[in-house]
């Protein structure tokens, strides 16, 4: 029944049937109309007749209009909406004869996620034409079910459809913790109730969603910006920001499901409130001091180091792992050593092979001295692979949803006012400290580029010097001693750079050169 009714309610039926009852309509009329007319006029009466009842010259004439009227709109739909294929066009033909005959659905533009209509439009029913620009996807439904997804474009939609959900497709930006306000006054540690009775209370909310505990017990209060958007790659599905058809109904079917106002674009707090969850996690791993402190073994302060995991355990499928003091977790001895075997093979520790010598050599080495050694030799790269790696609970889930979260800023940091003042009475030694550490990692880079300038020298002096020997026969002491004279002069020559700061060095070598030659001839 169902079907049938579907069948008989098509515009282009409709329309169809509507012509043929105003052809027969229009006949009968004309026929009644002849007839008085010969009534009238009695001498005209049998070539009134002869024209006006003649059936077929009447059905010409409407199967004619009907058939060019057909073919016009098909031609023109091109110019209502930017269609492309015939299946389209004749959808637009069928919308127009719909509009015409008042059974016409909504006709809808879709703006950045937010449905824009007319006030008539709003709860029409019967099929529709949604215009989503190139920053907007919508999931559709019936009563019973979700239909389907769209994206950027012209859609068609039928008669029980209708909208369920948008969403934007633009880059999202979502803050949790205090608001750029919440300062001086409305500071979260010093507002009062009695000198801010409205705001009070959202700004101690405000406090409590990112409130943490260090592992000595301060707490510490974080700002966080969180950037997240529908996972797609940049230009996917006819759009510059991305749009996939598959994580596009997730994050909306999702939002839907945990009760999103549908009459805006769907928003998603869980990859802020993630954030604040991992931010938790690794402030009680610290103390107060060492979140401004680059401890032995690292090169980020441990502020640093939160905010790095926190982007790592919301955009990465695996994870390092740090224990309890917020120090990285190694992997196991075996583990380890196939890594450091497998380095040394493909030479990836030539450049500080000389300093890594009596580390490997020590009785007390380890693979954590060898993680930091790394470290401080900015091998960052190979450092990483010691270390043991978790999965991300986060990204899972976030993937699974068809959220993608692009970046994690922590914007502000905030302390009890008590807190704020030993830690500014600290900073003048925590600075000095800092920078004597920056000071001597300059001071091991540079030692450690002189020791490789100074080998790639010898070496070169090395080629240079032995350039004339030749294997056989073998020279005398004078003249191989002439030998090497004579290029190292020869290289002296070449080096512009070197020319320049010799004086009599030049010379010198060429009376050298010169008596060793004669001497050697005497034997």
């Amino acid at each position: 029944m169902e079907e049938q009714n579907t069948f008989w309610n098509n515009p282009l039926i409709q329309a169809f049937r509507t012509g043929i009852v105003l052809f027969f309509g229009g006949y009968l009329l004309l026929v009644l109309l002849s007839y008085i007319l010969a009534w009238l006029f009695p001498n005209s009466s049998s070539l009134i007749l002869r024209y006006a009842v003649d059936p077929l010259d009447w059905l010409g004439d409407f199967v004619l209009c009907f058939v060019g009227a057909g073919v016009w709109l098909v031609f023109f739909a091109q110019f209502v909406l930017p269609v492309r294929t015939l299946s389209d066009r004749l959808k637009v033909v069928d919308r127009l004869i719909s509009y015409l005959l008042g059974s016409h659905g909504p006709a809808l533009f879709i703006e950045n996620g937010i449905v824009r209509e007319r006030e008539e439009e709003k709860g029409r029913k019967g099929p529709g034409v949604i215009w989503l620009d190139s920053a907007s996807a919508a999931v559709l439904r019936n009563k019973v079910k979700f239909t389907d997804t769209i994206g950027p474009g012209i859609h068609f939609t039928k008669a029980d459809e209708y909208i369920a959900g948008t969403a934007d497709l633009h880059p999202l930006t979502q803050t949790i913790g205090p608001a750029d306000d919440d300062r001086d006054e409305k500071d979260p540690f010093r507002v009062t109730k009695e000198k801010f009775p409205d705001d009070y209370d959202q700004i101690q909310k405000r406090r409590w969603e990112t409130s943490a505990l260090t592992r000595d017990g301060i707490e510490v209060v974080a700002a966080l910006a969180v950037n997240f958007r529908i996972a797609a790659k940049e230009g996917e599905g006819n759009s510059r920001f991305g749009f996939n058809r598959e994580n596009a109904e997730r994050a909306i079917r999702d939002s839907i499901t945990r009760g999103a106002n549908t009459d805006w674009p769907v928003w998603s707090e869980l990859p802020a409130r993630m954030a604040a969850d991992i931010w938790r996690e690794y402030v009680r791993k610290f103390r107060q001091d060492e979140l401004f402190a680059i401890l032995e073994g690292r090169t980020e302060t441990g502020l640093q180091v939160i905010a790095a995991m926190i982007n790592k355990r919301l955009k990465q499928s695996e994870v390092e792992k740090l224990d309890d003091f917020g120090r990285p977790v190694i992997k196991s001895e075996e583990q380890c050593r196939e890594i450091f075997n497998k380095h040394r093979r493909e030479n990836r520790y030539a450049d500080i092979e000389a300093d890594l010598r009596p580390l490997a050599a020590s009785e007390q080495f380890s693979f954590r001295q060898m993680y930091a050694f790394l470290l401080e030799r900015n091998k960052i790269a190979d450092a990483a692979e010691y270390l043991e790696k978790v999965p991300s609970r986060e990204y899972k889930t976030l993937t699974e949803m068809g959220w993608q979260v692009t970046g994690v800023g922590l914007k502000r940091v905030l302390f009890a006012p008590e807190i704020e003042e030993r830690i500014i009475a600290q900073w003048t030694t925590l600075w000095k400290k800092n920078a004597e550490k920056e000071r001597d990692q300059v001071e091991r880079n540079r030692k450690l580029h002189e020791a490789e300038g100074y080998e790639e020298a010898l070496r070169q002096f090395a080629e240079d010097a032995v350039r004339e020997f030749e294997p056989q026969p073998l020279p005398g002491r004078y003249q191989a001693l002439a030998f090497l004279v004579h290029s190292t002069l020869s290289g002296l020559r070449r080096n512009t750079a070197l020319l320049k700061r010799t004086n009599t060095e030049l010379r010198e070598l060429a009376d050298i050169f010169g008596w060793l030659r004669d001497r050697g001839e005497r034997g």
